[in-house]
Order: structure tokens, then sequence, then C-alpha cells
């Protein structure tokens, strides 16, 4: 990249001078060109060629994609103006952008693999963008969304790019369950990726719109005028689904969200991201090798088959797992163990010293929450009242709060439900998405759209307390070593009990 001028802010001049960086990332000229250019120009279109005829790399590949079987244009294309004439301004603009920016951080000289994955993934997201803007009819020009929707996560790819030891352990963190922007916070100097990447458009001087478009969970359009309203949501909303494509992981929340605002579905959704890909097998080998790298073609299929699958999915769960189901009996998909080991040494040094039951448990139930990975843990007891006993929830951790916490409570003499059927053949019993019938009504608003893991903690044969987890629809089920470590954590809990007992 150039060497830049222009004096960073002076949040991004702090944040740069605390990760003893040496210089700041410049933009090329050329991309800075390319992205000021307005088609409302007189000169627009000799400007356009003018700019990129200055690269001779990017002309060439300009060309090359121009002549591809995707544009299918049935004659040659030997220049840039007329290349210009016969796609437009800007349709020429947007890949010439797209090209040069892509070639600009790839000759950053990082590890080749994972840019070229994030900016593959950013291009996908920009051809989305500019597809469903047009399609939709909204209010905002293609172009700009295209611009906005490849430059949303410029923070991001900055970070992995000048500063990968932070990037890598940001991205450990948010493994282990912590939300991103936390975990970006935390090693940031209290930044976020879109606030890095909103320091960096300023510092480059990109325009206002690309800046307001790096915003994540943007507030939805104030009316179907508000072109900037509406740049924000089609940035974040078509960043978020590529993402969770190419991370096989469930869509439909992000779609719960965005449908309404920005009138899509997730077959519309997923017919755009297909459509993109296509169109970007002849960008650049750069390209076809990020694609290559995500195995986006299989990934696509996976998510229209679970797309296609789902309601067929859920009228077997409410049929095969009315009352649960053994939890050995389910399918169950890989995943990391990279930070299950340390929660067991953790727990094990505790258990071998003096400690203190509650504070225990609230490691316990960290253990559960972030090394094995559950949206929600509770971990409930047993009380006898007046003329009942009930497990009463105690401690929680996740996506709950204290309220539902202690609003937890299952009645134990009726077996035929799941929670007391557990406790009395002391079984760890996992429950399917929408099986509701095996939960009282009153716990029907907890269990909607999760799967439930119910794991009793047992001392003398008998269950004293109950480690109740969830998991959100769609999320990978728990694989043998993820549930051998999950009875090891159970049986830690129980233990603990054992030895504070003895004691008091």
């Amino acid at each position: 990249m150039t060497e830049s001028k222009s004096k960073p802010s002076g949040k991004l001049a702090e944040i740069f001078a605390k990760m003893n960086m040496s210089e700041l990332p410049a933009m090329s000229t050329n991309v800075q060109e390319l992205i000021s250019l307005v088609h409302s120009s007189r000169s627009a279109s000799y400007d356009l060629s003018r700019v990129i005829l200055k690269d001779y790399s990017l002309t060439n590949k300009v060309l090359q994609v121009v002549n591809s079987a995707y544009y299918s244009l049935g004659q040659s294309v030997s220049s840039i103006s007329k290349a210009v004439t016969i796609l437009g301004f800007d349709a020429v603009r947007d890949l010439a952008t797209a090209i040069a920016i892509f070639e600009d951080f790839i000759k950053s000289g990082v590890e080749k693999e994972g840019v070229t994955k994030l900016m593959t993934r950013s291009f996908l997201s920009a051809l989305h963008c500019r597809d469903l803007a047009g399609e939709k009819k909204l209010n905002v020009l293609p172009e700009e969304a295209f611009i906005c929707g490849l430059l949303h996560n410029l923070g991001k790819i900055i970070t992995f790019i000048y500063m990968p030891d932070i990037y890598k352990k940001i991205e450990g963190n948010i493994a282990l369950g912590i939300p991103e922007e936390t975990a970006t916070r935390q090693l940031l100097e209290d930044l976020t990726f879109s606030d890095l990447g909103k320091e960096i458009a300023k510092f480059w001087n990109l325009s206002h719109k690309v800046v307001i478009s790096m915003e994540t969970h943007p507030a939805k359009p104030k009316s179907g005028y508000d072109a900037e309203g509406y740049l924000q949501n089609l940035a974040d909303f078509s960043n978020r689904f590529v993402d969770l494509v190419c991370n096989d992981e469930d869509t439909s929340e992000l779609l719960l969200h965005y449908g309404e605002v920005l009138s899509i579905n997730q077959e519309q959704a997923l017919e755009l991201l297909n459509k993109g890909v296509e169109a970007s097998q002849d960008i650049s080998d750069s390209i076809r090798y990020g694609l290559s790298k995500l195995k986006i073609h299989s990934r696509l299929e996976k998510a229209a088959r679970r797309e296609t699958a789902s309601p067929e999915q859920e009228k077997s769960a409410k049929k095969a797992k009315k009352t649960g189901q053994d939890i050995e009996e389910l399918d169950e998909l890989p995943s990391s163990d990279k930070s299950i080991n340390d929660f067991i040494k953790e727990m094990t040094e505790t258990l071998m010293g003096s400690f203190q039951l509650n504070e225990f448990y609230a490691n316990l139930l960290e253990a559960i929450y972030r090394g094995v990975g559950f949206d929600r843990v509770i971990l409930c007891v047993m009380s006898i009242q007046t003329t009942k006993i009930v497990l009463a929830g105690r401690f929680g951790l996740g996506d709950i709060d204290a309220q539902d916490i202690a609003n937890f409570e299952q009645p134990l003499a009726n077996v035929d439900q799941v929670i007391p059927r557990a406790m009395k053949q002391c079984k760890d019993i996992a429950v399917e998405v929408e099986a509701l019938e095996a939960f009282p009504e009153n716990m029907h608003y907890l269990v909607k759209g999760r799967t439930v893991y119910l794991f009793p903690i047992v001392i003398n044969n008998k269950a004293i307390a109950l480690l109740y987890m969830d998991r959100k629809a769609g999320r990978p089920k728990l694989n043998k070593d993820r549930i051998k470590a999950l009875r090891l954590f159970r049986d830690f809990a129980a233990m603990a009990i054992k030895k504070s007992s003895k004691k008091g």
C-alpha cells in the first residue's frame, strides 16, 4: 500500500501507538479515486477509464472479468471505455473497486488463506447488498450499497492484517462464548471492530455513507425515504448473513430481525447469495481461492437443505421427542475442545483446596456455558414446600436474567413430564426443538426454539439438583467428547456438594 500523508484522528493514533505500530494503513491512490468517482459527473466515464488504466494489472483483471462467461456479452471487449459503454459506469466502477481493494490487502503480506477468506466474504456481502437493494427497489443506489457492504467489516480485516495476534485472541474469546463486542473492547482499547473501521475510513477520507454503514445492529429506517438507514441495515444484514452461511450456522433469527425491514425471506436471501457466488467465480484468482477455502458451495447446499427440511424436522421433533430422549441417541457433530481442558484443570484444583460452594457454582456454570458451549445454563435445586416438592432455579448464566432464574420452578410429581422423569430416573435427557409438550405451560416461553439438555446431579443414587442447559435451534448438537466433559462437570458438582456437606 502507498504512504499516506494524512494525519489520523486522535483515537486512531492512540490505539496504533499503544499497539506499537510503526505506521498506519494507507489505502492506495487508485482505490481512493475509484470510491470518490460519481456517476453524475459529466466526464464520469472518461475519469473511470483513466483511473483504471493507471494500473496495468487492474486493467487486465477488469477486462478478464468483463469477457468472462458470467457477463455473456457475445463479443470481445478490448478496452475499458468499451466495457463502460456496454456494462455501464456503476458496474465497472464496482468491479474495479472490489478488485483493487482485494489486491491491496492481499499484497499486505499476511497469512494468505485467512485474509483471502475474509475479503471473499466481504465481496460476497457487497454483491448481496447491491442485488438486494436493486431487487427490492429500496431507496438506495445499488452501487452505494455495494461499496458499503464491501467495507462494512473493514475494522475486522485491518485487525487481522495489522494486529494478527490480537485478532487471534479476540477470535479465541468469541469461541469461548464471549460476545464479539465485549471481546474486541477488551483487546482494542475499548474499541469494537466497527469503531476501528470507522476511524480508519475517516482517515482514508471515505464517504460519510461508508462510515455510518459500518454500524452493527443499526436502528430500523425511519421511513421509506431514509436512504442512510437502509444502507446501514443492508450492509449489516448481508455481512451477517454471509458469515452465518459460511460458518454453517442457522440464519432464522437474523431473518426474523431483518426480514420485514428488507422484505426478504430465507429462500430469497439464499438465492441472491447463490447469484453472487456465481458472479464471483471469474473475478480473480484470489477470489476463486477464497471461495474454495470457504467451501461456499457445500455451505449453500446445507443452508438450502436446512431451509427446505425445517418444517419436516419440526414435525418429526414433536412426534419423536415428545417426552425427551436419552442423550446418546442424538446425532452429534464435532466441535473444538480447546477450552474444556483448562476448565477441567481449574475445577480439579479448586476441589482439592478449600472453596465456597456458591463460588464453585459460579465457576461450574461458566465452564459449562463457555467451555462446552450453551446459550443458557441454570442450576436448579430441590425445594420442599408446604404441599409439594419442586425444582427451583438458583444460579444462571447466559441469555437469561435474574427474574427468569427466580421464576424457574418445576413440581416433581408429574413424571409424564421430562424434568420430573429425568430426576426420578437419574437419567441425562435431551429434548429437541419445539417439543413443548414435554414441559409445563409456564416453561414454554423459556424452552421455545431451544434444544434442551437436562443433567441431574446425583448423590447416593438420588437426584438432588439439576443442570438445565439449552441451545438455540440450528446450533450443532453435542458430540461425545463434549457430553463426556459435561458429565465430568456434573460429577464435579456432586463432589463439591459432598465435600461442602462434610465440612458443614
